[in-house]
C-alpha cells in the first residue's frame, strides 16, 4: 500500500532490502511487525518489533531484514517542510532510546502515525489530503518540540578558519538554502546591521552571500542530477531555484554546460562526488487484513495513549488567609437586549422572554437595532395633528408604558437621513401623550455613516440634538461608529476629529472577532489575536479618546467571539471560558453590553447558509438558552473580593463564603472543532489546593463544558425528519444547563481537586460555611 504526491509519500510495506541515496528529504520509519536493521553514515543499528528512527535530510541509508515485516515508511519534502516551518532544517532530529522500551513522546508519535495509516487505509477521495495534511503537520509539531537534536556539523575544508559568527550563518545557510532565504533575516537573527554582515561575509569566505548560496544550490543540484534520476524541474525546486530557466542559466554560466549535457557525461565536482548506491530492492506489499488486525489489536501493543495535552497540568497552592484583595469588589457591565423593531415589544412571546430573562439575569433596557421611525408602526399620518395616528400611538402607549413599569431603559437608534422634522415631531407628541416617568428612560444613539461626509454628519447631529434637548432634556444622546478592527489607527478616524466627540454623552459600537477572521487561512497570530477581541477593541477605542483628551462612557451595544459563519462552526465551537474571559475583561472598562434576545430576532439564518455572527444572541428558537446565556448566568453570581485572576483562575471572597472559578480559555480554527482528536489536546488538567480553611463547608458545583449544558450537541441528537415536538423541546431546554453537584465536607487544613477540563470549559465552586456547633455539642463525650 503507497500512497505519493510531490508533498509526501507513505508506504507500508514488507522491505527485505531498500536504499535511499542522499536528498531533501525527511524520513520515519516505524517497525510495526518483525525487526530490521538500519544502516547510515553513522553505522548499524537495529530497529526492534514498535521501533521508530527519524532519518534527517542529505542522508543515504539502507534497511535490511532477513524475515517478514510490516513497516511504515513516511516521506516529506524537504521544501514543503520548509513552507510550514522556515527554520525547521536548523536542527536535526533523532529517536531517543526509550527506557524499558517505553517513552510518553514516543508513543504520541506512534499514536499519530497510527491516525496517518488510518486515514491512508480509509482514502476518502475528498478529505484524504487534508487529514493526511493535518496529521502531518502534528507529526511535525512534535518533532519541533520533542525530538530536536543539535545539527549534524559539516565541514568544509574551504571555510576551516571562518569566525564562529560566520560558522552560525553558513550553517544557517545549509539549513535553509531551498527556500527564499534573505541577508536581512540573518542579519536580524545575529543582531548586526545587513551592510556589516555583508562585508564580513565576503572577507573570510571569499564570496558575496547570494554568490555563496548560488553555488551551494548549483552543488546540490549537480549531486542530484548524477545520483538520482528526478526531472530537472523537481531538482530546481528542491534546491531553491525560482524556475528550471534560473537553474539552468546559472548552471550553464558554473559549468559551461546545461544541467541535461551535465547528466548525461556524469560530470561532478569531487568534494562532492559520492557513487550512486545500486542495490536491487526487495519490497513486498502487505495484505490489507494484516494491517486491519494489527489497527485492531492497538491497545495490546501500547499504540494508543491518552492524547498529548496542548498544557501542562496546572499546580496552584493559595492560601486564603495569607490571600488580600487585589480590588474592593468584582465590577459588573450593565446589560441591554436588543430587538429589531419597535413592534417586537407587542408579540407576547417576546414580553414572556424578556420577563424570565430578567429574573435570571437583571437586564438594564431594551435596545431598538433598526432605526424605530421606520418601524411599521409609524403608519401615514401618524404625525397628522387631526388624526394624530391613533392606532399608532395606542401601541406605543401599551409598550413604552409597559417598559417603564419594568424599569427598563430603551435606546432608539437614528441616522444621517432620519429626517429632524417627523423626530422633533415624534418627540412633541410624546412629551403631550405620555407621562414623564415613562420617557425619563428614554436615549438616542446617532449612526456614523462613512458613506456622509463630516459636515453633512455634524449638522444632522446638531439638529437631531436641539430636538431632543428641547423636548427630552435628561436624554442621553451618544454616536455609534463601527471603527476598524483591531490593530488599524484610530486616531486618524473622521469620528476623532469631529465635534461630535465634545457633544457626545456615550460611544457606541460593535467589535466582532470575524473583522479580521480569514477561516480559509489557518493563521495562528490572527487566531490568537480573535481571543480576546472584544477587550483588545474596547480598549483601543479607549486609547484613542484619550489621545483626543476625552473621557466618555463606551456602549458594547454588539460582540461576538471567534465563531465562524456557519451553522457547524457556530454550533460544534464550544466557547463558555471564551466568553466568559472576554466579560470579566469587558466590566473594567465597558459601561454597557448588548445581547440579542434570540437568533429569530437577529434574523441569524441567513439566505445564503450563511449566519450573521456579528453579535451574540442568548437563546435560539423556542427559547432555549444559547451558551452565552448561561456565561452570563454564572458571570451574575460572581461576587465580592477579587483575591486572585489570571486567565485560569478567579478566587473571590464575600462575607465569610468563597467562590472559585475555573477557566479553559482556548482558540483555534473553528472548522477543527468537529474533529474529537484534535480538540482533546485542548484538555486541561488542574490540580488546586486553597489553604487555610477549616471547619464544616457546603461546596456546590456548576460545570459547563460542550458534554453538560451545551445546547448544539442536543440538537444533533434529534434524528426525525419531522423534526422535535414540544416535549422533545422541554427536554432539551431541562438538559442545556450547566451541571449542578453539591456535597458537605469537613475541612481541617484546607480543600483540594484535581479536576480536568474540556476546551472552554467552566467550573463555578462556591464554598458556603455551615454552623454544626449544636450538632457537634450534641455528639461530644460526657
Amino acid at each position: 500500500m503507497e500512497h505519493r504526491g510531490n508533498e509526501f509519500a507513505i508506504a507500508v510495506e514488507d522491505i527485505r532490502l531498500f536504499a535511499q541515496d542522499e536528498g531533501d528529504l525527511l524520513t520515519i520509519l516505524w517497525v510495526l511487525e518483525g525487526q530490521a536493521e538500519l544502516q547510515t553514515e553513522a553505522g548499524l543499528e537495529r530497529v526492534p518489533t514498535n521501533g521508530l528512527v527519524v532519518i534527517n535530510r542529505h542522508q543515504r541509508w539502507r534497511l535490511i531484514s532477513q524475515n517478514a515485516n510490516v513497516t511504515l515508511r513516511v516521506v516529506l519534502s524537504g521544501r514543503w517542510v520548509i513552507q510550514l516551518y522556515n527554520d525547521f532544517f536548523a536542527h536535526d532530529y533523532a529517536v531517543p532510546e526509550e527506557s524499558g522500551g517505553r517513552w510518553p513522546q514516543c508513543d504520541e508519535l506512534r499514536h499519530l502515525l497510527r491516525q496517518l495509516l488510518v486515514v491512508t487505509l480509509v482514502n476518502d477521495p475528498h478529505r484524504y489530503r487534508l487529514e493526511a495534511n493535518r496529521w502531518l503537520s502534528e507529526i511535525l509539531l512534535l518533532l519541533i518540540g520533542r525530538f530536536q537534536q543539535p545539527v549534524r556539523q559539516k565541514p568544509r575544508n574551504q571555510h576551516a578558519n571562518v569566525s564562529k559568527r560566520i560558522a552560525r550563518v553558513l550553517e544557517r545557510i545549509d539549513a535553509s538554502y531551498t527556500r527564499r532565504i534573505t541577508l536581512a533575516e540573518i542579519a536580524e537573527s545575529e543582531f548586526v546591521s545587513e551592510a556589516w554582515l555583508s562585508r564580513l561575509f565576503r572577507k573570510e569566505t571569499g564570496a558575496s552571500f547570494m554568490q555563496y548560496i548560488t553555488a551551494l544550490r548549483l552543488e546540490k543540484a549537480a549531486d542530484a542530477l548524477c545520483l538520482t534520476s528526478r526531472p530537472l524541474h523537481q531538482i530546481a525546486l528542491e534546491n531553491g531555484f525560482a524556475s528550471t530557466r534560473m537553474m539552468t542559466d546559472s548552471f550553464q554560466r558554473y559549468h559551461n554546460m546545461s544541467p541535461g549535457e551535465f547528466r548525461k557525461a556524469g560530470r561532478h565536482r569531487p568534494l562532492a562526488f559520492r557513487p550512486r548506491t545500486t542495490v536491487d530492492e526487495q519490497r513486498f506489499p502487505v495484505a490489507v487484513d494484516t494491517l486491519f488486525s494489527l489497527l485492531n489489536d492497538a491497545e495490546t501493543r501500547g499504540w494508543e495513549p491518552s492524547p498529548l495535552t496542548y498544557s501542562p497540568c496546572q499546580e496552584r497552592i493559595l492560601d486564603v488567609q495569607q490571600l488580600y484583595p487585589l480590588s474592593s469588589a468584582l465590577r459588573r457591565t450593565r446589560l441591554v437586549i436588543t430587538l429589531r423593531e419597535l413592534d417586537d415589544l407587542l408579540r407576547e412571546d417576546v414580553r414572556r422572554h424578556l420577563e424570565a430573562l430578567h429574573e435570571a439575569i437583571p437586564i438594564e433596557g431594551i435596545d431598538i437595532a433598526e432605526p424605530f421611525l421606520s418601524s411599521r408602526l409609524f403608519a401615514t399620518g401618524w404625525d397628522d395633528p387631526q388624526m394624530a395616528g391613533y392606532a399608532c400611538w395606542y401601541h406605543l402607549q401599551q409598550l413604552f408604558t409597559w417598559v417603564a413599569k419594568k424599569g427598563w431603559t430603551v435606546l432608539l437608534h437614528t441616522g444621517v437621513t432620519t429626517r429632524c422634522d417627523l423626530l422633533t415631531r415624534f418627540l412633541q407628541l410624546s412629551v403631550n401623550r405620555f407621562l414623564p416617568d415613562i420617557t425619563a428612560g428614554w436615549h438616542v444613539v446617532m449612526h456614523w455613516s462613512p458613506q456622509a461626509n463630516a459636515e453633512t454628519q455634524e449638522h444632522a447631529w446638531r439638529a437631531q440634538r436641539a430636538a431632543l434637548r428641547a423636548y427630552l432634556p435628561q436624554a442621553k444622546l451618544g454616536g455609534w461608529h463601527r471603527f476598524s478592527p483591531v490593530g488599524s489607527e484610530l486616531s486618524g478616524d473622521a469620528l476623532f476629529r469631529s465635534d461630535i466627540l465634545d457633544e457626545a454623552d456615550f460611544l457606541a459600537c460593535p467589535a466582532d472577532a470575524n473583522e479580521l477572521l480569514d477561516l480559509a487561512q489557518l493563521d495562528p497570530a490572527h487566531l490568537s489575536s480573535s481571543e480576546n477581541y472584544p477587550v483588545l477593541k474596547v480598549r483601543q477605542i479607549l486609547a484613542a479618546l484619550r489621545q483626543r483628551q476625552r473621557t466618555l462612557p463606551v456602549w458594547l451595544l454588539s460582540w461576538n467571539t471567534l465563531t465562524g459563519n456557519t451553522r457547524a462552526t457556530n454550533g460544534w465551537f464550544f466557547r463558555g471560558a471564551l466568553l466568559m474571559q472576554n466579560l470579566l475583561g469587558l466590566s473594567e472598562q465597558v459601561w454597557l453590553a448588548g445581547f440579542w434576545l434570540n437568533s429569530g430576532l437577529q434574523g441569524e439564518a441567513r439566505a445564503n447558509n450563511t449566519l450573521d455572527t456579528s453579535s451574540l444572541a442568548l437563546q435560539y428558537n423556542h427559547g432555549l438558552p444559547r451558551p452565552i446565556y448561561w456565561v452570563l448566568w454564572l458571570w451574575q453570581r460572581l461576587r465580592g473580593e477579587v483575591l486572585v485572576n489570571d486567565k485560569s483562575v478567579l478566587l473571590l471572597r464575600h462575607q465569610g463564603r468563597y467562590q472559585l472559578l475555573l477557566r479553559n480559555v482556548v482558540v483555534f480554527n473553528p472548522l477543527l472543532s468537529s474533529e474529537e482528536a484534535f480538540i482533546q489536546r485542548f484538555r486541561q488538567q488542574y490540580h488546586l489546593e486553597l489553604r487555610g480553611m477549616r471547619g464544616h463547608w457546603r461546596i456546590k458545583s456548576h460545570l459547563f463544558d460542550r458534554h453538560n449544558g451545551a445546547l448544539y450537541p442536543l440538537l444533533e441528537g434529534v434524528h426525525s425528519d419531522s423534526g422535535p415536538d414540544e416535549e422533545m423541546w422541554r427536554w432539551i431546554a431541562h438538559k442545556a444547563r450547566p451541571t449542578l453537584s453539591l456535597r458537605d465536607e469537613r475541612l481541617y487544613d484546607g480543600w483540594q481537586i484535581t479536576e480536568s477540563l474540556e476546551s472552554n470549559a467552566l467550573v463555578l465552586y462556591e464554598f458556603t460555611p455551615l454552623n454544626v456547633r449544636g450538632e457537634e455539642e450534641n455528639h461530644s463525650p460526657r
